[in-house]
């Protein structure tokens, strides 16, 4: 394909906010500009504009915008077919993974606990949530908090388990659901 398009230019990385940012303004610029240079003396002894490359590159982008955008729509539908693809595996390797947590808890199920780890390490690095680490709650307030006012008392917190997490999740899920409808 790359070899059908005229001049294609592979992207410069170090380049490309700055093409962008000039881009911006040639589609609304070049025409009025074509036609003062060509229309006003004093600017075509100035030589500032090049009126021929203006044209060629409003002409190259008429030709080939229209391209563009088709090949544009196409990768979106190809980007969407795969993801269509992949969750159809997701959905089903996300109730594998709920169905292997509450095996590994059943007295003949410990030898899926390596899998169930595994599992359970990248959903949580997919969701981008990691473990924190297990801290023991200060026995004593901060400075300047009074006496029986924490922001969670200590036995609160104690009753924190991996399940609350579990919890949440299927509240936000349902909220985000109705959110939708």
């Amino acid at each position: 394909m790359e070899a059908i398009i005229p001049d294609l230019t592979q992207p410069d990385i170090t380049r490309i906010g700055r093409v962008a940012q000039s881009a911006k303004f040639a589609h609304q610029l070049v025409p009025p500009t074509i036609n003062a240079v060509t229309s006003y003396a004093p600017l075509q002894k100035r030589n500032l504009f090049d009126v021929a490359a203006g044209q060629a590159a409003l002409d190259y982008r008429d030709q080939l915008h229209p391209i563009s955008k088709r090949m544009a729509a196409i990768t979106l539908a190809l980007a969407y077919t795969i993801n269509d693809k992949l969750a159809v595996a997701g959905n089903e390797a996300l109730q594998t993974y709920q169905w292997a947590k509450r095996h590994v808890k059943q007295p003949d199920g410990g030898g899926a606990r390596t899998y169930v780890d595994e599992m359970q390490s990248v959903v949580e690095r997919t969701m981008n949530r990691r473990r924190k680490p297990q801290t023991t709650p200060p026995t004593t307030p901060p400075a300047g908090t009074p006496q029986g006012q924490h922001f969670l008392a200590p036995s609160l917190a104690a009753t924190h388990t991996p399940d609350d997490d579990q919890v949440l999740d299927l509240v936000r899920d349902i909220a985000g659901a109705e959110a939708k409808e």
